[in-house]
């Protein structure tokens, strides 16, 4: 069986997302190589991959860095979805978006939030470049990076510069599917909502309630009602 990218969007219906347009995303040249250390995404990456990695040296980053893209999305825009050939996985260093699936009936529905440090694709597939039927929606403005699939498959199958960040992010990452997984199936408000400030403090605070409404299955009415219940305990 084929490994499957654990960044992949989950379809677990959550919030209604409108008004998507694709913004085109920039790459880097030889000037943008130049002035790698100084771009905040990069900076923000390269921060998280020391957290996991501290053996990288410059040189090894910035052959890594030569091959990324820096994007900024506006609220409410899609994450560019293909801008290599392959596909990509985004990093994101500031902001939150989420992932987006459009029902039968029309319906824009979100999967799950994605906030600063997480990465995700709508790869379904690392190794076969698959895609989902998903898109990466901005819910507030956010900025990001994209690693090309070829880069972040020669990182964790071939034992490339990123290989111990790339493993330790899937493990990390398959912890939170497994809270994320109970939280579904529990299918409750106040388990949803527990799950929202232990992963996702900031969705709290700054996305609009109707996407934290959705997110745990109800209605923006019913939500005020659940939050003034919470308070009073």
């Amino acid at each position: 069986m084929l490994p499957i990218n654990p960044f992949a969007i989950t379809l677990w219906p959550r919030c209604v997302v409108n008004d998507r347009s694709l913004l085109e995303e920039p790459e880097f040249g030889e000037a943008g190589l130049e002035n790698s250390f100084a771009n905040p995404p990069l900076i923000a990456f390269r921060a998280d991959v020391d957290a996991h990695d501290t053996n990288i040296s410059d040189e090894a980053w910035e052959a890594v860095a030569r091959e990324c893209s820096e994007a900024f999305i506006e609220r409410r825009n899609e994450v560019p979805s293909e801008p290599k050939s392959k596909g990509f996985m985004f990093f994101v260093t500031h902001g939150i978006c989420a992932g987006q699936l459009a029902q039968p009936d029309g319906r824009l529905v979100v999967s799950r939030f994605f906030e600063a440090g997480d990465i995700c694709t709508t790869i379904e597939s690392a190794q076969m470049g698959q895609r989902t039927q998903n898109s990466i929606v901005a819910v507030t403005n956010v900025e990001g990076v994209s690693i090309p699939m070829e880069v972040w498959n020669s990182a964790h199958f071939e034992g490339g510069v990123l290989a111990t960040y790339t493993r330790e992010k899937m493990y990390r990452q398959h912890l939170f599917e497994i809270d994320l997984l109970h939280t579904k199936t529990e299918n409750r408000t106040e388990v949803s909502y527990e799950f929202l400030k232990k992963w996702h403090p900031a969705v709290l605070a700054e996305a609009p309630q109707t996407v934290i409404a959705q997110f745990c299955g109800i209605t923006p009415e019913g939500l005020s009602r659940f939050l003034k219940n919470y308070s009073r305990r």
